[in-house]
């Protein structure tokens, strides 16, 4: 192996360049450069805190401004590592310690207003269009200081741009119905660089973009990457397996191995140093990468490296002309920014590139949850057919039992019971799978910087909330008049009114649950035996006093009790008059009063009630929020 060679095309043995000329950009004298200087990065999650092994091994490096680099190396290099460093987007938790810096400024937040990150997997909103995804994320990443009419110009460029004018319309993914035609996978990957540039990057960050793509597509996906380059923006991609005609494309490769650097550089200097022998038939990326991943001397299967292992590969490198090369330009950049004040000017112009407005970005994510749900009718639209057919059910069933008996008492208790626990339980549990589900695409686009928590949790609230409404008033409203409940505008409005809370409180609670806990199960697991305090503690089957007084607690922290309480004082308050059964004389409740008293009930009690509703509604949403706010930090 050439230690000491430069990056000329002397000396190469048996390179494969399909005689392509590799191309060396210059740097961009009015761009924006960033190096990294004894980057060490260790994870923080090793059980031996003594013996932890660093995923990034003092490394050095430079990316010059308006360059496609690849980042190659064998699986647990620390690729993604070191992206996700150089991005301001950290993976987990780990210890980094070095220096990053952009234009001689030490790497920071800004980093979010400067730079895109393309995934390798793509995590989409489903069932909204690729015009209206793109609408969406120019408002999310520009806010209002972007006029629409500038918004809407940007997108149609962009969507020129990346070939996606033929399926602005199409969906981008079915969602649970799968109803449609949606993109395909190489659509997927085109519209996520269309959203990465409607901020119009300095730095791309791509984790493998030409994953699962023919070569038509890789080819594709690169030119593209070549044309943002000529715009001045930076490429850094990672890559797996190019083809050789795709490899020389590149203007720079980043080899590592083992957290180490096995070299930067051309593709045609990579060949040099390695000293590379390509039987016909062999890929160079693949030989490169063999190399690096292979503990002892890289010979046979075609190919020959000089005899090194990795290693000794690094070693080599560190005392190239290669390495050389890389620290004098981290050096002449540091001269630059001190000389010419370039850090000031970069740190001034990119403090006015975050104006998004609270609401204004809540609004859009409130906009694109209903928009997911008016295009996925099985998330809500079923949901209201269901709960109508159930009401028909109910109030079909209790239409000739209300009635001022004895019999009527036990029909209207029941019937009160029902009406709570249907606002209860099945939203409860349908809401577990709310946070679980959109986790993941949360978590990234808070990553990039997009939405805070709070947003993010109000966002899914608000837009749940006209879709309650709508079924929680026509369940009360079908099985009020089917079971010939009271009939006074009063008790109308207070068992609408109640309902409402207890299903939005029910709603609170499932989303505690399911921001407590790590799964949908194990949130399960814990919210059935909290569902057997609710229905105890509901008033119907006992007396809420007559518990034991270690148990009394309780009924505090069930809306049931507070619910049933607050229907049963509409339904019973001011009846005078209940007709006695003959049979048992001794036992009859003579008005509405004694009937409230037989269940621990107080018609005094009607405002505690509402108040109680309301708070446990507040306090179960706080509870969410700050769960969910702490699973993200440990994420």
């Amino acid at each position: 192996m050439g230690g000491e060679n430069s990056e000329t095309a002397d000396g190469i043995i048996g390179s494969s360049t399909n005689g392509k000329t590799t191309r060396q950009s210059e740097p961009n004298q009015g761009g924006v450069t960033l190096f990294w200087q004894n980057l060490t990065v260790v994870p923080e999650s090793s059980a031996d805190k003594h013996n932890r092994q660093p995923v990034l091994n003092d490394i050095t490096g430079t990316l010059q401004p308006g360059t496609l680099v690849a980042l190659m190396g064998p699986s647990g290099a620390g690729k993604t590592t070191l992206m996700s460093v150089l991005a301001y987007r950290k993976c987990g938790k780990m210890t980094v310690t070095g220096d990053v810096r952009v234009n001689g400024c030490p790497i920071g937040p800004y980093m979010y207003n400067i730079s895109g990150y393309i995934y390798q997997d793509e995590l989409l909103p489903a069932s909204i269009t690729v015009r209206e995804h793109l609408e969406l994320m120019a408002n999310l990443k520009l806010g209002a200081r972007v006029p629409s009419k500038d918004k809407r110009t940007m997108i149609g460029e962009l969507l020129s741009m990346t070939g996606l004018e033929k399926c602005a319309g199409t969906r981008i993914d079915g969602g649970i119905g799968g109803f449609g035609k949606t993109l395909s996978g190489g659509e997927k990957k085109r519209l996520a660089f269309a959203v990465e540039m409607l901020s119009r990057p300095r730095f791309l960050f791509c984790d493998e973009p030409t994953t699962g793509l023919d070569s038509y597509s890789a080819r594709q996906l690169v030119a593209m990457m070549q044309t943002l380059t000529r715009a001045g923006t930076t490429v850094l991609c990672s890559i797996h397996q190019p083809s050789e005609e795709l490899f020389f494309e590149f203007d720079s490769v980043i080899l590592l191995t083992g957290g180490r650097t096995g070299f930067i550089g051309t593709p045609l200097g990579a060949v040099q140093f390695f000293g590379l022998e390509c039987a016909p038939g062999y890929n160079t990326a693949d030989v490169l990468v063999k190399a690096l991943a292979t503990p002892t001397t890289a010979t046979g299967n075609g190919f020959t490296t000089g005899g090194m292992c990795p290693n000794a590969i690094c070693n080599c490198y560190a005392a190239s002309e290669s390495a050389r090369s890389q620290e004098a330009l981290i050096s002449a950049e540091l001269y630059r920014c001190a000389t010419d004040g370039r850090n000031l000017q970069f740190l001034l112009q990119v403090a006015g590139e975050g104006d998004r407005r609270w609401f204004y970005t809540l609004l859009w994510l409130v906009y694109r949850n209903m928009l997911q749900s008016h295009r996925n009718p099985k998330l809500q639209y079923y949901k209201v057919v269901q709960r109508i057919v159930i009401a028909l059910l109910v109030g079909s069933c209790f239409s000739n039992s209300i009635q001022l008996t004895q019999k009527g008492v036990q029909a209207m208790q029941g019937v009160i019971f029902l009406i709570v626990s249907e606002n209860t339980f099945l939203p409860m549990y349908a809401a577990l799978s709310l946070f679980p589900e959109s986790f993941p695409l949360f978590q990234r686009e808070k990553k990039a910087n997009l939405y805070g928590t709070a947003q993010f949790y109000i966002a899914h609230i608000l837009s749940m909330t006209p879709f309650i409404l709508l079924e929680t008033c026509a369940f009360i409203l079908i099985v009020y008049f089917l079971a010939n409940l009271r009939p006074t505008l009063l008790a109308l409005a207070v068992t609408v009114a109640v309902s409402v809370l207890v299903i939005n409180v029910s709603i609170a609670c499932g989303c505690f649950f399911s921001t407590l806990f790590p799964s949908i199960a194990s949130a399960m697991s814990y919210l059935v035996p909290f569902d057997y305090i609710l229905m105890i503690t509901s008033g119907i089957f006992i007396k809420i006093w007559s518990m034991p007084k270690y148990l009394r607690w309780m009924p505090l922290v069930s809306w049931m009790m507070f619910a049933s309480e607050a229907v049963s004082i509409a339904q019973w308050d001011g009846v005078k008059t209940i007709e006695c059964s003959s049979i048992i004389p001794s036992v009859c409740l003579h008005n509405g009063e004694e009937v409230l008293a037989q269940y621990s009930f107080s018609g005094t009690h009607l405002r505690t009630d509402l108040l109680a509703l309301v708070g446990q509604y507040f306090i179960f949403h706080t509870l969410a929020l700050m769960c969910l706010a702490r699973r993200v930090a440990t994420s």
